[in-house]
């Protein structure tokens, strides 16, 4: 896979990114990859400057990040990894998420899906999923900025739809690559229900879609 910055300039590159979330990906790609692996990746994407030196766990913006820089995160972490990369990436995606329900479960209204499980699944998805879009979408107003995103019921699955997706910012690619989500959405609804769901990126910015889409199946996976 060939990752690139677009030749265009994309505005969603330009997107404050609130300090904790970047700190939530760095300790969980060091939980993935190490902390001397991260500091490769760190340094050929262009961020040597968080080399041991992580945000702050405050949903502001002190360090000035922006989506781009998140973007070049994934991009590395991809290159890094080569052929193994969606796995691995979308373990980190689980740890980013685990990292953001442990720290900041209120942003993400972690009770009141708890309190949801007397309902059907399908109904408790939904509800996690726009429980997810709200909280990022609190970060963002938290900086003086919105995000356009949300939920479309397609029968046998959900589609969770965003148009400004920090995970490919500014990116071109010949495949979708914001796995990081796609392990975010597992972990979320793995702690909201204790199953696991087939979730899949048909749509990605870096491919010039007008948003990036991940379908969920809402009937879960089988045990195995």
């Amino acid at each position: 896979m060939e990752i690139t910055n677009k030749p265009v300039h994309d505005p969603v590159a330009d997107m404050y990114l609130v300090d904790a979330y970047m700190r939530w990906a760095l300790l969980a790609a060091e939980e993935v990859v190490g902390k001397n692996g991260l500091s490769i990746v760190l340094r050929q994407a262009g961020l040597a400057h968080l080399i041991n030196n992580y945000p702050p766990e405050q949903l502001k913006v002190v360090t000035g990040l922006r989506f781009q820089q998140y973007a070049d995160l994934n991009a590395g972490l991809i290159n890094f990894f080569g052929r193994s990369a969606k796995s691995m990436i979308i373990r980190i995606g689980r740890k980013s998420a685990h990292y953001a329900i442990e720290h900041q479960g209120p942003l993400f209204g972690t009770a009141a899906l708890l309190a949801a499980k007397v309902l059907p699944l399908p109904r408790q998805i939904s509800m996690g999923l726009t429980a997810m879009q709200l909280g990022l979408r609190r970060l963002s107003q938290a900086v003086g900025q919105d995000r356009r995103m949300r939920i479309d019921d397609r029968g046998e699955a959900l589609a969770y739809i965003t148009e400004d997706c920090a995970f490919c910012a500014g990116k071109q690619a010949d495949q979708p690559i914001c796995w990081v989500h796609t392990g975010s959405i597992q972990e979320l609804l793995h702690w909201q229900t204790g199953k696991e769901f087939e979730i899949e990126q048909t749509e990605c910015r870096a491919l010039g879609a007008p948003a990036c889409v991940w379908l969920i199946n809402k009937n879960p996976k089988s045990a195995v």
